[in-house]
């Protein structure tokens, strides 16, 4: 499994700390968004696209976006 460098939440700071508190869920800021604390500017695109893709206009209902990327984290062996 690759490892990816990133900045915990309790060290963050900044600009990063703000983007991290914008985006934290109940259990915090999902990894996948963590492995671009090096570069917040690359956090917040990830996040916009995220976003666009899961809550923007689409013929898919929200059930079934997730249900589709349950399914390729499952196939890439990924924890989701």
């Amino acid at each position: 499994m690759p490892w990816i460098e990133w900045i915990a939440e309790a060290e963050a700071t900044g600009r990063l700390r703000e983007l991290y508190d914008k985006y934290a869920g109940r259990f915090g800021v999902d990894h996948i968004l963590k492995i671009h604390s090096l570069n917040p500017d690359s956090l917040e695109h990830h996040y916009s696209l995220y976003a666009h893709l899961m809550r923007g206009p689409s013929n898919l209902s929200r059930a079934e976006r997730e249900m589709i990327a349950v399914v390729v984290s499952v196939a890439n062996d990924c924890f989701y």
